[in-house]
């Protein structure tokens, strides 16, 4: 799928949480557009991009040596682009959450939000290329040089995720979470990328392909605080899946052994976002392994929030890092996350019957030591309350923080003392993206080389939050005595 970033006129819900580790996806948006403008022509029914297509479908079934010839073009609206978007994005998050009907609205509304940005998409279910008509049209007015090369970078894009699902089972989730899709959405759209910058080349669109790539990425700025930080969550997630996914993939074609280990990232993907900065690593499934004990850990346990709970999301855990947006800053970021991270999961989990779709942001992170995980949680709090401060403005209006920063000490069940340290924050948010007000939370604790953070909507207050961070730590420390204490004390 090729989409540009939404434009400035979008108002979109606000999901709040960890500025450093947590990523940040619109859910309940509503989204308000200027009047279209006049078409340049009808595309359906223009001759010359049928038979620019075909041009285009010959080139890339010969360069990947694949038959596309019963792969077709068409033409459609938001509503046809959505109806195809909307099967594999049901699929994710059906395999998290427990409540259909949920599931069912928060698709709904990120497509609202994706779907007025699309140019094209692959519809594997239909073997289909759709053209966003009003969308491309826009793109097209905008561009310089010839619209037959700009419709060609882009097709060419398209046509390589339907080799991909030919040759590779792409599009195939087999019950995958919600992290897991996003993580293997880098090696699609990372592999597209780098065989549409390859093809383009040799075929005479390589400028047209950097200039699709800029219009993807190039975006007005809100004025709004609020709307600054959803559109900065958007930006860092779509330039996670495509240049970061395109690095992952160069770095695999560089190996000796590139077909097998390209075919192993689209039949076993990576699990999660870390090993796509990592690509050396890859298959690494020792770290795969440690994310799933903490996530088994966080979802074994009893939640104070059980009883109105939809079920979770497993999210990535790296899409506020700016990696291509701040490129000084990433190699840094990388060292950091793949060698002082050893494992990182993270769960939202959605109030049952809401109006306001704020979830309860849970992390936990295994890391290579007690002192980075002091430095981490500092640095994750902080965060933190900063990202919500930076939110005041016209829409959102946060009343005056609570913070507290406190140690205490536990005994595990082997009579080892534990030593816990604890930030917390209250806040009262008046939230005009989603017209509520609400009470926000924020946990950081850490005990030894683990870290829970906690943050979101949460009514009940901060006692019972601060008693499940300190449970949740108590059995990742029970890691490393005997594994019959790996869940213990979960439902205290």
């Amino acid at each position: 799928m090729l989409r540009k970033l939404l434009p400035t006129k979008t108002i979109c819900a606000l999901i709040v949480c960890s500025a450093a580790l947590a990523g940040c996806a619109p859910t309940n948006v509503i989204v308000t557009t200027e009047p279209e403008t006049p078409a340049v022509g009808p595309i359906q029914g223009s001759p010359p991009i049928q038979s620019w297509y075909a041009e285009v479908r010959d080139v890339v079934s010969r360069e990947l040596r694949v038959d596309l010839s019963d792969v077709a073009l068409s033409v459609t609206d938001t509503n046809g682009i959505a109806t195809h978007a909307k099967t594999s994005l049901m699929g994710a998050l059906e395999h998290d959450l427990d409540n259909t009907r949920f599931a069912e609205s928060l698709v709904d509304n990120i497509l609202t939000l994706q779907t007025e940005s699309v140019l094209a998409i692959y519809a594997p279910s239909v073997k289909k290329i759709l053209l966003h008509s009003t969308n491309l049209e826009k793109y097209l007015n905008k561009r310089t040089g010839g619209a037959k090369e700009a419709l060609q970078a882009l097709l060419i894009h398209e046509l390589v995720h339907a080799a991909d699902d030919q040759n590779h089972q792409a599009f195939k989730q087999d019950s995958m979470s919600y992290q897991e899709v996003f993580a293997k959405s880098a090696v699609i759209e990372g592999h597209a990328q780098w065989q549409t910058r390859r093809i383009c080349k040799n075929f005479g669109c390589e400028n047209a392909f950097a200039q699709l790539n800029n219009y993807m990425f190039d975006s007005g700025s809100p004025e709004d605080p609020a709307l600054k930080y959803v559109q900065s969550r958007s930006f860092k997630n779509l330039e996670f899946v495509y240049k970061e996914g395109e690095r992952f993939i160069d770095k695999l074609q560089q190996r000796n052994n590139s077909a097998a280990m390209v075919s192993l990232a689209f039949n076993k993907p990576p699990r999660d976002s870390i090993q796509i900065i990592d690509p050396d690593s890859f298959p690494n499934r020792e770290r795969e392994r440690r994310n799933d004990t903490l996530s088994e850990i966080i979802e074994a346990s009893t939640k104070p929030w059980q009883k109105n709970s939809t079920g979770s999301l497993k999210r990535n855990v790296l899409a506020a890092a700016a990696f291509s947006v701040d490129p000084s800053a990433r190699q840094p970021i990388v060292n950091f996350y793949t060698s002082k991270i050893l494992a990182a999961t993270k769960h939202e989990y959605y109030e049952h019957g809401s109006d306001t779709p704020i979830p309860v942001a849970v992390i936990a992170l295994q890391t290579d030591s007690a002192t980075t995980a002091r430095k981490t949680a500092a640095l994750i709090f902080n965060s933190t309350l900063s990202t919500y401060d930076q939110l005041k403005g016209e829409l959102v209006e946060i009343r005056d923080w609570k913070r507290e920063h406190h140690s205490a000490e536990f005994e595990n069940r082997h009579a080892v003392r534990n030593t816990i340290e604890v930030y917390s924050a209250s806040g009262y948010i008046n939230n005009g993206l989603v017209n509520a007000e609400y009470p926000v939370e924020i946990i950081t604790a850490t005990s030894g080389n683990y870290l829970i953070h906690i943050d979101g909507r949460y009514v009940h207050g901060q006692k019972d939050l601060m008693q499940f961070a300190g449970r949740l730590l108590l059995a990742m420390r029970n890691l490393q005595g005997p594994p019959d204490a790996r869940l213990a004390n979960l439902s205290l």
